[in-house]
């Protein structure tokens, strides 16, 4: 795992590298001046604050006036214009914005707060990790949402048990949305770790249907035997997503005590997105019998 996130971290930097000297070629060929683009983020039109903030990410150094500028912009009240705009900062080279991103952290304006999460999530790397987790308690609930969005772009595939620790006990976040967004950020990190506490809000009574879709989704990509009465649980969730999910998870994890709920479920013909509940049910009892916990009684079909 430590040489897989290593070289992980290789390919994103040479990445970052080979953007940095796009940025520097595409800015060669832009006549258009600093002043004239920091003109067009104060525009009436959306339109042309957002192309403003474009035209400002073709260049990886901008002005200190420019930064402060484009910070100023992440409280814009049109989210295609904060979402340009957090774009751009991140278009930067690193060293020369992660000063102001992290501070405008603590700006009063909550807007500004959670684009400032978004451009260090697109910055990626272990400081603008630790930087956003010490903003995961923010008291506005866009923020926090923001942020744990973020710390999952930050980590990707690492499984870093550290940043698992520290967003699992937001599951129990008051906000829905939170509570969506920490369950994505910890699919994508994937630590078996996360599993048990994914289970449990899964399973809580209350949860929203799109809370309980990325909680089941997570399930499927963090993996743990102990998530098992949960998960044989989510198979009698009124969603097909979630029983799908659920079903996926259980061929990674469950023991001869998951044979009989999946078979019965290879019959659920609801759709998903590739394929049936029920196929997913096959394909997860398939690779119950390759695991040798029993021989599948039905035939795996295309995995949705």
């Amino acid at each position: 795992m430590a040489t897989s996130t290593a070289f992980l971290k290789q390919i994103e930097q040479a990445w970052r590298r080979l953007m940095t000297r796009w940025n520097v070629l595409r800015a060669g060929s832009d006549t258009t001046s600093e002043k004239t683009y920091l003109a067009g983020l104060a525009a009436p039109e959306p339109r042309r604050r957002w192309q403003a903030a474009t035209g400002l990410s073709r260049h990886p150094l901008r002005s200190p006036e420019a930064t402060a500028a484009l910070v100023r912009a992440l409280a814009d009240p049109e989210p295609i214009v904060r979402w340009h705009v957090a774009g751009a900062l991140a278009a930067q080279e690193t060293g020369h914005v992660f000063p102001a991103l992290t501070a405008a952290l603590a700006d009063p304006e909550p807007l500004r707060r959670a684009g400032a999460a978004e451009a260090l999530g697109r910055l990626a790397g272990e400081a603008s990790g630790l930087a956003l987790l010490k903003h995961l308690d923010d008291p506005a609930p866009e923020v926090r949402t923001a942020v744990a969005t973020a710390l999952a772009a930050v980590t990707g595939q690492a499984a870093d048990p550290a940043m698992t620790a520290a967003l699992a006990p937001h599951l129990a976040d008051p906000d829905a949305d939170v509570r969506r967004a920490v369950a994505a950020a910890l699919g994508r990190i994937g630590n078996p770790a996360a599993a048990v506490p994914l289970a449990q809000a899964l399973v809580t009574p209350g949860q929203p249907l799109l809370v309980r879709r990325a909680l089941a989704a997570a399930l499927s990509h963090a993996h743990h035997p102990d998530a098992q009465p949960q998960l044989l649980a989510a198979l009698a969730d009124p969603d097909p997503q979630v029983r799908g999910y659920a079903a996926r998870a259980l061929g990674h994890v469950g023991d001869e005590t998951a044979h009989a709920p999946l078979a019965a479920l290879v019959v659920d013909k609801s759709r998903l997105l590739r394929g049936t509940v029920g196929d997913r049910a096959s394909r997860a009892l398939s690779l119950l019998e390759r695991r040798g916990r029993r021989h599948a009684a039905a035939k795996p079909t295309e995995e949705a």
